[in-house]
């Protein structure tokens, strides 16, 4: 009797995990994630730049849910003129997040210290849904 009720609870389990694997395989892919390029060149007040701008910008990305995923590391040129400056990247669940954060009250009033200080380019890219 005790084999039986073995077996059956063996049998539950196994059909629990072939269910939640079935169901895993089901599911669609998530929304793309959003990614904000940035390449900056300062060219005017490196002091200005870094004190009124880059010691505040990670403190606007993290409220909409961004996190920085290289932020003025090393760049390895493979093709064409190689990046001037460094290069930032942030990754935010949507282009939509991502927009909120670049026109966020926060991130304006500094961004105009970046414009000022330097020569850079911004820029959104769609991921591919996960």
């Amino acid at each position: 009797m005790i084999e039986t009720y073995f077996v059956a609870a063996a049998a539950a389990i196994f059909g629990a995990a072939v269910g939640a694997a079935a169901a895993a395989g089901r599911q669609t892919p998530g929304a793309p994630k959003a990614y904000v390029v940035t390449e900056v060149d300062v060219t005017g007040d490196a002091e200005a730049f870094q004190r009124d701008y880059a010691a505040h910008a990670a403190a606007t990305v993290v409220p909409f849910g961004g996190r920085y995923l290289a932020r003025g590391g090393r760049t390895v040129s493979l093709e064409g003129d190689p990046p001037k400056g460094r290069i930032v990247i942030s990754a935010f669940d949507s282009v939509e997040q991502a927009q909120a954060w670049r026109n966020s009250p926060d991130y304006v009033k500094i961004a105009a210290v970046r414009l000022r200080e330097s020569k850079s380019r911004q820029y959104i890219v769609e991921g591919l849904p996960e």
